[in-house]
């Protein structure tokens, strides 16, 4: 059987050469490749602040993000792997010996790309289709860090006189990834990366 299987293999280059693709990627996007950056960063995700502002009838949210991609995320970055990364947002009214109720949600999704003919970070909200280019890595994870005034729930949808808390975290989204990249991101460590949820009181 061993035989008939060698010679079954030899008679498909398709197989074998998809499954020379599928090994290349896994070495490329876990940093094994000759001249692939070779980083260990674990990376993570931090909310360091973040708060609710009322102004015109409209809850904003601001805040600060720290946004460390692990050196294999970078990786897929440098090498055409568009990130995308999210702002996950409930707001909840606590109940006492009861279910917590979601009262909304909101997700905020941007996606983040490397651009090497122009050597230019490229960052596009998936929500509005706005985008920002950035001549360096850096002055572009800082920028998607900063959350300025988003506009999370009408004030009017909320009951007066009642507690409601926010919270808040940024997520990596995996399944945006390419068809091989994503089982790889799903198996091995450094590319599910999110925050833990930040939560505080929505004050009136």
């Amino acid at each position: 059987m061993g035989s008939g299987m060698i010679g079954l293999w030899g008679r498909l280059p398709l197989c074998r050469g998809l499954a020379a693709g599928v090994v290349t990627g896994v070495l490329l996007f876990t940093g094994l490749v000759p001249g692939a950056r070779a980083d260990n960063t674990t990376g993570g995700f931090v909310i360091r602040t973040a708060y609710t502002e009322l102004l015109n009838g409209v809850y904003y949210l601001s805040a600060d993000v720290d946004l460390n991609m692990s050196g294999k995320v970078l990786n897929a970055l440098e090498n055409g792997v568009p990130l995308t990364v999210e702002w996950q947002i409930q707001v909840i009214h606590p109940r006492f010996l009861l279910w917590n109720q979601t009262v909304a949600t909101l997700t905020e999704r941007y996606q983040i790309s490397y651009h090497p003919l122009i050597q230019r970070f490229v960052i596009k909200n998936l929500n509005s289709g706005e985008q920002q280019s950035f001549a360096s890595y850096r002055d572009a994870i800082l920028n998607l860090g900063q959350v300025n005034d988003l506009p999370v729930i009408d004030a009017s949808l909320l009951q007066p006189h009642t507690r409601y808390m926010i919270r808040m975290r940024a997520v990596l989204d995996i399944t945006e990834f390419p068809g091989p990249l994503k089982l790889i991101a799903s198996l091995f460590k450094g590319w599910d990366l999110s925050s833990d949820w930040y939560a505080w009181v929505l004050a009136s």
